[in-house]
């Protein structure tokens, strides 16, 4: 992985990469064997974080990246990566779109399979 941060591009000078994780498992071994990953304790000082759920609730919403910070995860990820939770976000869209006067765009949207929720 290329640094953008200063003192970063690529070559013999290319800067460490600062990663955060709060896992201790497989993930922690992978990152700490690469060569020039160095871990940091850090909650902005990094450049790459492998996240939690936890620990994207409580610090992902008040973290400002910069253009070279890398997280595993994103806000309610969830809600793409669930079947169910993907069909309602585009049930919702198509029906914005009907609202909007896109019939036609809508229609495009009639794509996804039937789903279920068993208990």
């Amino acid at each position: 992985m290329a640094s953008s941060r200063p003192g970063g591009g690529g070559g013999a000078g290319m800067s460490k990469v600062r990663f955060r994780t709060c896992l201790r498992n497989t993930i922690y071994d992978a990152l700490r064997s690469r060569p020039g990953w160095t871990e940091t304790d850090s909650d902005v000082d990094f450049d790459f974080v492998w996240a939690d759920v936890p620990w994207m609730r409580e610090n992902f919403d008040g973290l400002h990246l910069k253009e070279h910070q890398r997280v595993n995860h994103f806000r309610n990820h969830y809600e793409l990566t669930r079947k169910d939770l993907m069909v309602k976000n585009l049930k919702r869209i198509t029906k914005q779109m009907v609202r909007e006067d896109k019939q036609a765009e809508a229609k495009e949207m009639d794509f996804f399979p039937l789903t279920f929720i068993l208990p």
